[in-house]
């Protein structure tokens, strides 16, 4: 899929570190990494695209599992 399709997608997903569902919007796509900005249900409207994320196994190695970052 090209990127430019993408960007603008309103999406909702299960947030990777916490597990609560969330809502966003795509800003911008680098690679396969994606910046989205935080929305709420209201703003996601009624079919926002359902996707899965991923947690960094980088960061959950060294914040022993929790992904929070102090």
């Amino acid at each position: 899929m090209e990127t430019s399709s993408i960007v603008g997608t309103t999406i909702v997903f299960d947030d990777a570190y916490t597990g609560v569902e969330k809502y966003g919007r795509i800003d911008r796509v680098y690679g396969d990494d994606a910046v989205v900005h935080i929305i709420n249900k209201n703003e996601a409207g009624p079919n926002p695209r359902r996707v899965t994320m991923k947690a960094d196994a980088r960061v959950m190695e060294i914040t022993g599992g929790s992904g929070l970052v102090h």
